[in-house]
């Protein structure tokens, strides 16, 4: 494919959202479907169109700004003009050479209003002064005030570091290779550049997304591919041989295949979830990462905590949020998170927490985790279940830190709860809490 044919299937694939409007469909599938529909693009056509599609999303709310500011309304083909001058940074001329309807693959010709447009756009930055602040850090106005009530000072940092890219990370298996330099030199061998993640001692960071899942090490079980954010939560519930264990919220398994590890396939996990497919897709993972501890319960919407009660040393709750911490992975899911779902999801952490506090053995830890950045979803949460558990106290997961992990690598803590962020920390946005269960 040519880059004006390129350009051109980035324009169709925005312009063939349903409703028409980008923030109502998973950009993703969008994605999916238009690539599906051009099997004859080669895997070079396929990243530059790629490129270009997420180039538009991570720079939505700006590039929308100075469409509306000059008159023109945000289409699919508004948009990508708008994105090669100001994302791209190609020159007007060169702009207006992919659309001279010379390749019959190209988009159609200019019109003499967006000839203009580019015109217009001469001489201006995507980021401008005299966007709302919310705007120019591609976050949703209404979210504003609950991610500043998180986040702080730190604020403008952290949220212009979600207009990034996430990286890829991966997490060797204890049970099955103990040294990272050796797997990252296996790694290497195969051309897959890489390097050791500065928090979790069971990362490696891909310098490159390239796909793992594919070699032999992965299908041995020597990995698995798990955020350095999500490996440092799972660490961090310090499950130990002979722990009864709850993961609630379990999904695929992931934190529960870390925390089987520290237990050295000693005591037991029970891997809670609603969704059957996911925990399908945890087995998976678990047979291949030679785990025997770890069992999974599909449960319903409403489950009950009575056989369960007081049995646990740590209940890990995952909990289902507004993802907004992982939203360099899922771009377009800022759009779509309105106050409607929030609030429903705030309603399930509660819920969860109570059941957490019933299921906690007397000198457990409930351990709340979020993959969040917003404060209702963290400290919020924690204070409401405080005020209601005397018997639950936050234990200090600087302290946690060091008898887990070792070094002075811990971030800053507060309150005794731990924020890990984008901007400082390089990784996925998570919040935690681990809440000690006194003896009675």
């Amino acid at each position: 494919m040519t880059p004006a044919a390129r350009i051109a299937a980035v324009i169709e694939i925005l312009s063939e959202t349903p409703s028409g409007s980008l923030t109502s469909a998973a950009a993703g599938t969008m994605l999916r479907r238009g690539l599906q529909a051009r099997r004859y693009a080669g895997s070079g056509d396929r990243q530059a169109i790629s490129a270009l599609f997420w180039g538009v999303h991570r720079a939505l709310a700006r590039l929308s700004w100075h469409l509306d500011a000059l008159g023109h309304e945000a289409t699919g083909r508004h948009l990508v003009i708008a994105a090669l001058r100001l994302v791209e940074r190609h020159d007007n001329e060169a702009c207006k050479a992919l659309f001279s309807g010379g390749d019959k693959h190209a988009p159609p010709p200019l019109t003499d209003s967006e000839a203009g447009l580019l015109d217009q756009l001469d001489g201006r930055e995507l980021d401008d002064a005299a966007m709302p602040r919310a705007t120019r850090l591609e976050w949703p106005e209404a979210l504003f005030a609950d991610a500043e009530a998180a986040l702080g000072d730190n604020i403008e940092d952290e949220l212009a570091a979600m207009r990034g890219e996430a990286g890829a990370d991966i997490r060797l298996n204890p049970l099955k290779i103990t040294n990272r330099h050796k797997l990252r030199d296996k790694l290497a061998g195969r051309g897959m550049a890489c390097h050791l993640t500065k928090l979790s001692p069971l990362g490696i960071r891909m310098t490159k997304r390239v796909r793992t899942d594919d070699t032999q090490e992965f299908r041995n079980g020597l990995f698995e591919i798990q955020d350095e954010a999500s490996q440092i939560a799972a660490l961090l519930c310090d499950a130990r041989p002979g722990m009864q264990v709850a993961d609630i919220c379990a999904g695929a398994a992931g934190k529960s295949l870390v925390m089987a590890a520290a237990m050295e396939n000693r005591g037991r996990i029970v891997a809670l979830d609603t969704d059957h497919e996911r925990l399908e897709r945890g087995a998976v993972r678990i047979r291949r990462a030679g785990i025997h501890n770890i069992e999974r319960v599909a449960v319903s919407g409403e489950w009950g905590v009575k056989r369960y009660r007081g049995k646990f040393d740590r209940v890990v709750i995952d909990a289902p949020c507004s993802g907004s911490g992982t939203w360099r992975r899922a771009v377009d899911a800022r759009w779509r998170c309105g106050e409607d779902r929030l609030d429903g999801l705030r309603q399930q952490q509660a819920a969860l927490l109570d059941r957490g506090r019933a299921m906690v053995t007397p000198g457990g830890r409930v351990v709340y985790i979020t993959c969040s950045l917003l404060h209702s979803e963290g400290e919020a949460q924690v204070a409401r279940l405080l005020a209601e558990a005397p018997e639950l106290e936050v234990a200090d997961i600087a302290d946690i830190w060091q008898d887990v992990i070792g070094g002075d690598t811990c971030p800053p803590t507060s309150g005794g709860m731990l924020r890990l962020l984008p901007g400082r920390d390089g990784t996925d946005g998570f919040f935690m809490a681990v809440l000690q269960s006194r003896l009675r």
